[in-house]
C-alpha cells in the first residue's frame, strides 16, 4: 500500500493542474460559508435581532454548513477526473503493470484518492464551522446535530464515485468533465423530478437526491416536516449501496477491459 501511495504521490508532486483544482475545492467551502454567514448577520442586524434564528449558532451550523457545501460537491470530483483520465491519456496505467502492479493496485490507488478528497472535503467542512461558528454563534460550541457532516461526507464519496466511474468507462477528460456535470448538475434531477411525477418518492433515492434528503434546508424540515419522505436511515442505506457499487463497477471495469 505505502509503494502505492508514494508512486502516486510522485505523479502528482509537480502537477499544477491537480493542485490548483484542489486548492479551489478547498477553498470553495469556507469562502461560500463565509458569504452567507456575512450575509445573514447583515439581515439580522438590519432587522435589530428579531430574526429567531441565526444560521452559524451551534448547534444548527453543522446542518448549515452542509447545506451550503451540497451545492458544490461537485469540485472535488474535477481532480480526480484529471487524475484518472490523464492515466490512459499518457499510458501511465500501462506503464505500472509493465512495472509489476496488477490491474486491482491500479483501481486500489484511485479510491485512495477518493477516500483521501472525501475526508478532506469533511475535514474542512469542520474547520470551517468551528471557526464560523467561533465568530458569530450566540450559543457554546456543541457536536450536536454533527451527522449532518457525516451526510455530507457521503454525498461527496457518491459525487466521486460518479466521477471515478465516468473516467474509467469513458477515459478522455474533456467528455468525462462534460457527462459529469451534466449528470451532476442537470440528468439527476431531471431524473427525480420525472419519477417523483410519475412513480412517487422513489424517486428521491436517486444518488445525488438521496444525500439532498438528508441535508434539507435547516429550520424549515423543523417546522415544516415533509411526511411524504422516507425515513432517513432509507436514504442512509441507499447513499452506502450506491458507493459500494460504483467500486464494483470500477473494478469490473479496470479488471475485464483491455489495456
Amino acid at each position: 500500500m505505502l509503494q502505492i501511495i508514494r508512486t502516486e504521490w510522485l505523479k502528482v508532486r509537480s502537477y499544477r493542474t491537480f493542485w490548483v483544482l484542489l486548492l479551489l475545492a478547498v477553498l470553495s467551502i469556507p469562502a461560500a460559508n463565509f458569504i452567507v454567514a456575512e450575509i445573514t448577520e447583515t439581515i439580522r442586524e438590519q432587522a435589530q435581532n428579531k430574526i429567531p434564528v441565526n444560521l452559524y449558532d451551534f448547534p444548527i451550523i453543522w446542518q448549515s454548513v452542509s447545506w451550503i457545501n451540497s451545492f458544490m460537491t461537485a469540485v472535488f470530483g474535477f481532480p480526480l477526473l484529471i487524475l484518472v483520465t490523464n492515466e490512459f491519456t499518457y499510458k501511465t496505467h500501462r506503464q505500472n503493470i509493465i512495472d509489476g502492479w496488477e490491474r486491482r493496485d491500479f483501481v486500489l490507488a484511485k479510491l485512495y484518492w477518493w477516500l483521501a478528497f472525501g475526508v478532506l472535503a469533511l475535514l474542512t467542512t469542520m474547520l470551517t464551522g468551528t471557526l464560523l461558528g467561533l465568530a458569530y454563534a450566540l450559543h457554546p460550541f456543541s457536536f450536536e446535530d454533527s451527522r449532518f457532516l457525516f451526510y455530507y461526507f457521503l454525498q461527496v464519496e457518491v459525487s466521486m464515485g460518479i466521477a471515478l466511474l465516468i473516467a474509467v468507462l469513458v477515459r478522455r477528460a474533456g467528455l468525462a468533465i462534460v457527462l459529469y456535470l451534466a449528470y451532476i448538475m442537470l440528468v439527476d434531477q431531471l431524473l427525480v423530478l420525472i419519477v417523483k411525477r410519475k412513480v412517487g418518492e422513489i424517486g428521491g433515492l436517486l444518488p445525488m437526491q438521496a444525500a439532498d434528503e438528508l441535508i434539507p434546508f435547516p429550520i424549515i424540515d423543523k417546522f415544516i416536516p415533509d411526511t411524504n419522505r422516507y425515513d432517513d436511515s432509507v436514504y442512509l442505506i441507499m447513499l452506502l449501496v450506491y458507493i459500494a457499487l460504483m467500486i464494483f463497477l470500477v473494478f469490473r471495469r479496470m479488471l475485464k477491459t483491455d489495456y
